[in-house]
């Protein structure tokens, strides 16, 4: 057993988790696994492709997985069990997670809002010695207010995962 950080246990299920891709995107490709030759009328035996040892690769893609899925459960137990200050409170390092998620797509929504939603003022007229009438649109919010609340939402998710950061950098878990 090693003790390292959620940081460092992170990057070590990164570099695992694209080593099983590799492996198993190898195993994929059939030709790899499909062992091509030529054979002679004198029994003779001419090998036409190399083929990857698919017991020992099989082996390895399962260890892989069961290495990886151990680790992020050590990840999930840690990010569930141990706690930031934030100025709204006490939160989980997963209820951190999930709050800057949800803040993210509120924030992305919110913005696309603020900038697609446009005031105009068109002039109409709808014949011939009729009044003039203008068609005005405006949003019906303070766009003001919306700026605001975006800032303060940017500001916070900034104050989580700066306070994330910082916690998976001093919080040490037991991997393999």
């Amino acid at each position: 057993m090693e003790k390292s950080t959620i940081s460092q246990a992170m990057l070590k299920v990164s570099e695992l988790e694209r080593i099983y891709r590799d492996k198993m995107y190898k195993m994929m490709d059939l030709e790899n696994i499909i062992q091509e030759y030529i054979l002679e009328s004198d029994g003779s035996r001419h090998d036409c492709n190399e083929v990857v040892d698919f017991n020992r690769e099989f082996e390895l893609i399962i260890e892989l997985g069961e290495e990886i899925s151990q680790i992020k459960t050590k990840i999930s137990k840690a990010n569930n069990e141990n706690y930031i200050e934030t100025k709204t409170g006490r939160l989980s390092l997963q209820g951190a997670l999930n709050k800057i998620k949800y803040l993210r797509g509120q924030v992305n929504n919110f913005e696309h809002i603020l900038e697609n939603v446009k005031s105009s003022k068109e002039r109409k007229v709808d014949a011939a010695a009729t009044s003039v009438y203008y068609k005005v649109k405006e949003p019906n919010f303070n766009k003001k207010d919306l700026k605001k609340y975006l800032e303060d939402r940017n500001e916070e998710i900034l104050e989580l995962e700066i306070a994330l950061n910082k916690a998976n950098n001093e919080t040490y878990i037991e991997i393999n």
